[in-house]
């Protein structure tokens, strides 16, 4: 079968866990024997319009590079997750191409537009699930207090996050809840004003308009996507949770490259415990924490840290963080890594620490790290748990509890023998059985296909 990939940019080198993935799938399905095009989506574009031109991937397969400039959004983009012009875009594309069904590996600034330009020319779509912005304007599932989404998407739920980071915005919010949802919509909908003091309640009515038209806009075209794809537990409760049907969510674990280097590169030796951190350098993936806890253990007993990554635009942060490395003559900053010596990080490594405090849905360098045999210390969050069991290929600790965290990585320099016993916890399935089940479950969908394997 002929099979379209959208995802970002996809250029060299794949750096973000969404592109890395989409060439990994697409190497898989080419192994099965089947055609593979890209559409690459690009918000470095210096023109306002949307430019598209054709490229080669670094295979030799077709890649369309559909460049844009992120500033030139309109916000609907963000906030509703739907861009026409994405969608013109898309449409023009696949009519060319005719492939048999569509994998979109991520809706950031592609949109569910996307998904609309498929299947108004009767392509069947599949959605492989990197994170949750088709169930959470934020993106993250995480409220504004860095606390776990427990009610989902709603008018007015959501309005409350967007404007609690105030005291007052947290009174408002909390009042607005108790009324009627047909009543905050019409007020936010006919832009009513409040006489004074109610006006104060302006901000909490502009974002119930917001996640109004967002909700309006995204429920009927997260009904046209024939199957979503998610690799954890977690992810599928909360996408069903959150308005997809059961019937199109399937669990089905990220697969990984059975030649990936990283499987094969041997560990090095050390006489002490080398623990690593590789991410973004944000707050949410949480190295703050790893610092606080190893600056402070009780008998380090020659262990390190290394830590790989950049500012990544937040500047007073790493700023701290810096103070925090440079405090301990035995953590050693690295910068970024290419991907072609994450092998060599990894088997000079010992531990990988993975402390977001956000839930990940399946952070690809957490597969990367069991594939090569290095066991993780991550917190216990939503999908991170459900690829890292405790005391099997790794270690887990409560979100954001440094003195868990700290007890945790005394326990590993204290027990040598605990990594070697955590080393073989962990069997991952290979990149082509992931595409094998996708191309059986698709099938179905395809007209002359169905019933086909």
């Amino acid at each position: 079968m002929k099979i379209a990939l959208l995802t970002h940019k996809l250029k060299p080198p794949l750096i973000g866990g969404v592109d890395v993935y989409t060439d990994r799938l697409g190497r898989g399905l080419m192994r099965l024997g089947h055609e593979v095009v890209y559409l690459a989506f690009d918000s470095s574009g210096e023109r306002e319009e949307v430019v598209v031109q054709a490229d080669v991937h670094h295979d030799g397969t077709a890649v369309h590079r559909i460049f844009f400039n992120f500033d030139s959004l309109p916000k609907e983009t963000f906030d509703t997750v739907y861009n026409p012009e994405m969608g013109r875009v898309t449409k023009k594309i696949l009519a060319e191409e005719k492939p048999d069904f569509v994998i979109i590996l991520n809706f950031y600034m592609l949109t569910l537009a996307t998904v609309e330009a498929a299947k108004l020319l009767g392509i069947p779509v599949a959605h492989v699930a990197t994170d949750f912005v088709p169930v959470c304007r934020w993106g993250t599932f995480m409220r504004w207090d860095n606390r776990t989404c427990e009610v989902g998407e709603s008018i007015q739920t959501c309005a409350s996050c967007f404007i609690s980071h105030r005291s007052l915005g947290k009174v408002i919010g909390a009042v607005m809840e108790t009324l009627p949802e047909p009543t905050v919509v019409n007020w936010a909908e006919k832009n009513v004003s409040l006489p004074h003091p109610l006006g104060v309640a302006r901000p909490f009515l502009n974002h119930a308009a917001v996640m109004k038209r967002r909700l309006d806009r995204i429920r009927p075209l997260r009904q046209q996507i024939d199957l979503v794809l998610v690799p954890t537990r977690f992810t599928e409760k909360t996408f069903v949770e959150n308005g997809f049907n059961a019937g199109q969510v399937h669990f089905l674990p990220f697969g990984v490259d059975v030649d990936n280097p990283l499987a094969s590169t041997p560990k090095t030796e050390s006489d002490h415990v080398r623990f690593m951190f590789l991410g973004r350098l944000q707050p949410y993936k949480g190295l703050h924490l790893v610092l606080e806890a190893f600056n402070s253990l009780p008998n380090p007993n020659g262990a390190t840290l290394t830590v790989y990554g950049a500012s990544d635009g937040h500047d007073a942060y790493f700023a701290n963080l810096q103070q925090m490395m440079d405090a301990n003559p035995r953590v050693y900053f690295a910068g970024l890594i290419p991907p072609t010596e994450l092998a060599r990080a990894f088997a000079e490594a010992d531990i990988f620490l993975l402390p977001s405090t956000w839930h990940e849905n399946s952070p690809l360098i957490l597969l990367d790290a069991l594939q090569s045999k290095t066991p993780v210390l991550a917190s216990d969050i939503g999908g991170v748990s459900g690829i890292v069991a405790h005391n099997r290929n790794g270690l887990l600790f409560p979100r954001e509890d440094v003195a868990a965290l700290r007890q945790e990585m005394q326990r590993l320099i204290d027990q040598p023998a605990l990594i070697q016993q955590l080393q073989a916890g962990s069997q991952l399935p290979s990149i082509e059985s992931y595409a094998q089940t996708i191309v059986e479950k698709m099938a179905a969908f395809v007209p002359d296909r169905a019933g086909v394997s």
